[in-house]
């Protein structure tokens, strides 16, 4: 998987569909045609400011809008294409991977490149750094996530600038620095063997004594690290010096922590070391005081949110992710994803308490999770308009923002769309500036709409399509404009030649469920694309033969080549096998011994005689043959989703079940015909009791009288032989 929706300037969009979902996963994951929701789906986020978004999606909006940094167009991914996705909505675990992640990976197999030729300038033989390099393992999730090959290099530049060190203790310190990425947390008995030998010089033994103190550090032996980093707190030496300050702060957080997080990861303040949390914290601060611009500034910086973490300093902590509303994402020394999670998970999922919030954009994503439609295992208290009101002071600096959750809380959770629309305002002349705006314009189309004043909503997606160029906004707005035009009676619209709903998902949905045969017809002759042509003949043919019009059907199979394609085509079905044209030119063969002519002859033997017991059994077979009991296009979708409405196809569907009762009833049915109708009608109830070839509700008397006949009346057919049970 590569779609990857990116901010310039290194500001990666992918961070939205990064995550694990917190209500689905790439297992159950499908999308939900509909934007106007307020319950949490993490499959289904929309580019607006919403509380039916996963709370990072919000906050990636809001922290985009600060930075004032476009979105560029993504690439395609026909892993999420399979599922039905287009690009709005879209999954909040999108992609597992990042440009930030590949930036990483190019950064480490740079730094390998230079400290494999930087340690052999210092001694080290081209064969054992080779052997010590060529598999650099990796220490995720411990203190040992630091002693990579960026770090060593660092302290082999440092080595290789320190003139007054003799070259063979350059040589031994240099290679010791190697072997101990390789052995980081070894066993304490074993940690000597991993240090230079006899380093006599004063400036080496000072490099000697930072090793020693970086190995007891990833051991575990904190008091030894200490011990380590004062001494060289009182060097000159300068990177020694500066290092050995930034030093302590981890050292002091990492006892401080030992003993917080259970089995599974999870925290427990009342476990963690207090002193050494507060010895941290003036650890890191003193190293920032000293070194606001020093080599390992950001870390400490972020270090220090960890201490407020710990402390459940919440005031603070949020003080510390305010920061980043002001300051470039690139001041980090962690990828925009990482600090996108570390936010949501440490700040405004922990806990439903704003009062300590006083950033505005930290505020507004709380509240907007306030205003979800509460599910069954959320215990927190929905959010008051008095307390919503209350907050007005904290967003002085953000007014219109807070106009904004006014107006949210009244659709939302108000359900009131003459107030949403009186607070918010009328769309001022030219581009959509950023995503609050463009949240704005989208509530007071869900406003109008939600009155019914389709003809003013559609004039307002037409507007704002013509004012933004961000790809993820285009899309919610083609979507926007195709379910006005379904809801107001206009679905042609969007199928008229200068239609701006261009989006070949969203197009499908309304001609797979919506489309009335006429319209079909059109876009088989003038189709936007092969694929849109293919998908209207599918749904023309496939609904004409299981609505009941056969002639119909026979007409418009002409429009088939004699050799039809076996492209498989998405017609909304997520996990099964998908179908191709080549479907309607059946010729009758199956896997039992009933025997069935061609689906042509089928479908002429039925309109001749549309009781017809063979025919009937062999448009059943048809459907049981090729799974299509429950295909897409047998049903809508929900009725608040895009393809929704009434269909303009009229008729109902032909059910398998709905065949065999009447080949079960009818007088004219042969023995065969009869035997083969009860031997399918009481499979239909295979093997769970419930019924897979319609909606019909059977009790199981009648299922038993089934089969009962079957053995008795028919007892010398092989169905009466080959059928065991009934269910």
């Amino acid at each position: 998987m590569n779609w990857r929706l990116i901010f310039t300037s290194g500001f990666i969009l992918s961070v939205l569909f990064q995550w694990p979902a917190q209500a689905c996963s790439d297992d159950s994951c499908y999308p939900t045609w509909n934007l106007k929701k307020d319950l949490l789906d993490t499959c289904n986020n929309a580019p607006f400011l919403s509380p039916a978004n996963d709370s990072r999606i919000n906050l990636q909006l809001l922290l985009a809008d600060s930075s004032h940094i476009p979105l560029t167009s993504p690439a395609s991914d026909n892993y999420y294409k399979e599922k039905g996705y287009a690009l709005v909505p879209f999954p909040a675990d999108f992609t597992e991977f990042s440009e930030s992640s590949d930036n990483e990976a190019a950064a480490q197999s740079h730094s390998a490149s230079t400290l494999f030729t930087l340690a052999v300038q210092l001694g080290v033989s081209r064969e054992t750094a080779t052997a010590l390099l060529t598999q650099s393992p990796r220490w995720e999730g411990s203190r040992c996530a630091s002693n990579n090959p960026q770090t060593a290099l660092l302290y082999l530049q440092q080595l290789a600038q320190t003139r007054d060190i003799p070259s063979s203790e350059r040589q031994q310190l240099a290679q010791s620095r190697l072997v101990m990425i390789q052995n980081c947390a070894p066993d304490p008995e074993q940690q000597s063997a991993f240090l230079p030998g006899e380093i006599k010089s004063p400036a080496g033994q000072l490099f000697a004594t930072y090793q020693q103190g970086a190995q007891a550090f990833y051991n575990g032996d904190f008091a030894q690290a200490i011990a380590a980093f004062n001494e060289l707190g009182l060097s000159s030496h300068p990177w020694l010096k500066e290092t050995a300050t930034y030093m302590k702060g981890r050292v002091f957080l990492n006892a401080a922590q030992q003993n917080a997080f259970d089995e599974m990861g999870f925290p427990s303040n009342d476990k963690v070391d207090l002193a050494a949390l507060q010895a941290a914290e003036s650890a890191f601060n003193a190293y920032l005081n000293t070194y606001p611009q020093g080599h390992y500034s950001t870390s400490a910086q972020g270090l220090l949110r960890r201490v407020f973490w710990l402390m459940n300093d919440q005031k603070r902590l949020a003080q510390a992710y305010a920061y980043w509303f002001e300051h470039p994402l690139s001041e980090t020394n962690i990828t925009s994803n990482q600090l996108i999670q570390e936010i949501d998970n440490k700040l405004l999922m922990s806990s439903s308490d704003n009062s300590m919030i006083e950033n505005p954009q930290l505020l507004a994503i709380m509240d907007l999770v306030l205003m979800r439609q509460r599910s069954s295992d959320d215990s927190r208290l929905p959010l008051t308009l008095t307390q919503l009101q209350a907050q007005e002071s904290r967003f002085s600096a953000q007014p219109a923002l807070y106009t904004y959750l006014l107006a949210a809380y009244a659709l939302y959770v108000e359900k009131d769309a003459d107030k949403t629309l009186s607070i918010l305002p009328e769309r001022a002349a030219g581009k959509i500036p950023d995503s609050l705006a463009f949240s704005q314009q989208t509530l007071r189309g869900f406003a109008l709409e939600s009155q019914e004043q389709w003809s003013r909503a559609e004039q307002l997606w037409l507007d704002l399509l013509s004012a933004v160029t961000e790809p993820l906004q285009r899309q919610q707005l083609e979507l926007a404009l195709a379910m006005n035009y379904e809801r107001s009676g206009k679905t042609e619209q969007v199928f008229a030649s200068r239609s701006p709903v261009r989006t070949p998902m969203i197009r499908e949905i309304l001609l797979r469920n919506v489309a009335s045969p006429a319209l079909l017809r059109q876009q088989i002759t003038q189709p936007q694309s092969e694929q849109e042509h293919d998908i209207a003949l599918f749904t023309l043919l496939y609904k004409d033969l299981t609505r009941g019009f056969y002639a119909d059907f026979l007409q418009d199979l002409t429009l088939l080549p004699e050799k039809a394609s076996t492209l498989p085509l998405f017609m909304g079905f997520t996990y099964n096998t998908q179908q191709a044209l080549a479907l309607f030119q059946w010729n009758g063969k199956n896997a039992t011994d009933y025997q069935c002519p061609a689906l042509r002859d089928i479908a002429q033997t039925l309109q001749d005689d549309n009781t017809h017991p063979q025919a009937l059994n062999c448009l059943g077979e048809f459907i049981f043959r090729h799974g299509l009991d429950d295909f897409p296009l047998n049903n809508q979708p929900e009725a608040q989703e895009l393809g929704g409405t009434e269909s303009q196809f009229t008729g109902k569907f032909f059910s398998r079940l709905d065949g065999y009762q009447q080949v079960i009833a009818s007088k004219q049915a042969t023995h065969e015909d009869k035997a083969y109708a009860l031997y399918r009608a009481v499979n239909c109830f295979a093997p769970s009791g419930y019924n897979s070839c319609g909606t019909q509700d059977i009790p199981l008397t009648q299922r038993k009288q089934w089969f009962d006949t079957l053995k008795s009346r028919f007892g010398d057919t092989r169905w009466a032989q080959q059928l065991k049970y009934y269910w």
